[in-house]
């Protein structure tokens, strides 16, 4: 019988190894860990980002308050479902609190996308120009 591993299994693989002293299993890890479960899609929770920066991981986050600013809820809506589909690495959605504001951000754990966001300049334009081949 062949095991396919999913992108998503991987990763999680890769990020237990690099975390000391855990005691987790891979299949209570990817459950904890990602939105979704087994299915498609890297978004994190706030468990999963936790231990990937427990991992060390390296990240870039951008501030989506004017992205949220722009859109009405039924696009912030289509807007997580295009990042859903679209963001081929781990990423974590979180709100830091400022001088008693709401400050939503984004964190990649990918260099190569967080370069493109910035080129793009913004998530919005940059989830535009990416073609969806499913």
């Amino acid at each position: 019988m062949i095991n396919l591993k999913t992108k998503k299994q991987i990763i999680t693989e890769a990020v237990l190894k690099q975390i000391p002293n855990i005691d987790l299993s891979i299949d209570k890890a990817m459950f904890s860990w990602w939105m979704t479960g087994r299915h498609d899609g890297l978004r994190l929770t706030d468990i999963g980002d936790l231990n990937f920066r427990l991992a060390d991981i390296e990240f870039y986050e951008f501030n989506l308050l004017e992205d949220i600013k722009k859109n009405p809820t039924q696009e912030w809506n289509i807007f997580l479902l295009e990042c859903n589909k679209k963001i081929k690495c781990p990423y974590y959605l979180g709100v830091n609190k400022q001088d008693g504001k709401k400050m939503p951000y984004i964190r990649f754990y990918d260099s190569k996308i967080a370069m493109m966001v910035q080129l793009y300049g913004s998530i919005k334009e940059y989830l535009s120009s990416v073609k969806d081949y499913r």
